[in-house]
């Protein structure tokens, strides 16, 4: 594990600009990755960029001192791209190493580190920058073994805390309600505005219900116009014939920058009455103050969701989130020491081998004699009972100091190994 690294920065170190400097561009496929791996001398590598964070993860040959490291990484990033892509100076750089690295990993994956923590985008993100490196030959032995730990955990502990299961954007907020209460009607839906917000309410619209009706109205008909324009299902309104005569429909999006509310109580219930007695109308008001009176809510039938309401139950599911950090910490713990083993079983397996043939060479021999002297007596079917049994003895036999190994070199290191390895090798000769 001491081979493996990590250098990069993120928005705790530094500005959006600088990282998109670091990063290489998204022209740059796997022939670039496998290049930079060669320049910079990695047996692995794997380059995550995000509009959050830029990191190479590596590992080398043998440990190798940070200065060497950071010093082939920045020459080959700029011999590889002309100098295009730049790693922000040392003191906005974080740097890992060994299991302090792997614990960066995980905690990236599992959207610990995100700015918003438990976001859903960064595994998918940490998995496309994986499978890139698979493309590009440059991953395949421990590192590669890490990102596959860093996927498992992520799903645990999406499945197994609450951290990612409540939502602390306020359009995430929107799309749930918006989504489940489309799902329930049939009705239009009317959108209050043709700004920024409207526009993603429109959006957040056609994401539950590509065919629903939708009226966009505005005070300057133009820009409702251009909010709807390439919408089949869309039709731009002006603001005060909707207001004059509110429409029948289910859903009401509101999201000016009026001053005063724009339809009232009264209003709202003129149009319940309007639809379905079997479906509600929903009311989503994103504008402060507000644009629809939230006295409506309390109408038999009405749904009212404020600003004010969006933000509480975002700020409660964010301290939900955090409160449920010591728990993902101990998953990551758990994750940690599986990879351990799971590094000392892959760099048993050549040993084992090897132990295997000794093993087996030494008792091959002896039975070999035995079966030409004292059991020369034996008939075809008794020879290939013994040889089986022999065979069988020898797995065994070989497990035992596998299990010491094993033990000595989780406590110790991989020196343990090599140590083996070498009087193995000259105890054969």
């Amino acid at each position: 594990m001491d081979c493996i690294g990590m250098i990069g920065a993120s928005y705790r170190t530094t500005d959006t600009e600088t990282l998109a400097r670091a990063a290489l561009p998204a022209s740059a496929g796997a022939g670039t990755l496998a290049g930079l791996a060669r320049l910079a001398g990695f047996e692995e590598l794997v380059h995550l960029g995000t509009c959050n964070r830029v990191e190479f993860y590596f590992r080398t040959a043998e440990p190798t001192a940070v200065r060497d490291l950071l010093f082939h990484l920045r020459r080959s990033l700029a011999d590889l791209t002309d100098g295009t892509v730049q790693l922000p100076e040392d003191d906005a750089l974080s740097i890992f190493r060994g299991e302090e690295a792997v614990r960066h990993l995980f905690r990236v994956t599992a959207a610990l580190d995100s700015m918003m923590v438990g976001e859903a985008q960064i595994a998918g993100q940490v998995k496309e920058a994986h499978e890139l490196a698979h493309e590009a030959g440059v991953l395949g032995g421990a590192l590669d073994q890490a990102f596959y730990e860093a996927f498992h955990l992520a799903k645990r502990v999406r499945t197994e805390t609450e951290i990612a299961r409540r939502p602390v954007s306020l359009v995430t907020l929107v799309e749930r309600t918006l989504a489940a209460h489309l799902a329930a009607t049939s009705t239009p839906v009317l959108i209050l505005g043709a700004g920024e917000m409207a526009g993603e309410a429109l959006r957040l619209v056609r994401k539950a219900d590509p065919g629903r009706r939708v009226l966009v109205a505005n005070r300057t008909p133009e820009r409702a116009g251009a909010l709807a324009a390439g919408d089949r299902a869309a039709s731009a309104l002006p603001l005060d014939s909707v207001l004059a005569v509110p429409p029948a429909v289910g859903t009401v999006l509101a999201a000016t920058a009026s001053e005063t509310v724009l339809i009232d109580a009264d209003a709202v219930a003129a149009v319940r009455r309007r639809i379905p007695e079997d479906e509600a109308l929903l009311l989503v008001d994103l504008a402060l103050p507000p644009n629809l009176d939230p006295a409506a809510g309390c109408i038999d039938g009405v749904r009212y969701v404020g600003i004010g309401s969006l933000r509480e139950e975002a700020e409660a599911n964010r301290r939900a989130r955090l409160a449920e950090i010591d728990r993902c910490e101990a998953l990551i713990d758990h994750q940690l020491l599986v990879f351990r083993r799971r590094l000392v079983d892959r760099a048993l397996s050549p040993v084992a081998r090897s132990l295997h043939e000794a093993f087996s060479g030494i008792a091959g021999a002896s039975l070999e004699r035995t079966l030409a002297r004292e059991l020369a007596h034996l008939g075809p079917v008794d020879r290939e009972a013994v040889e089986r049994f022999t065979d069988s003895l020898v797995k065994r036999l070989v497990q035992v100091p596998l299990r010491g190994l094993k033990g000595a070199t989780a406590a110790h290191g991989p020196a343990v190994l090599e140590a083996f390895e070498r009087e193995l090798g000259e105890a054969g000769r």
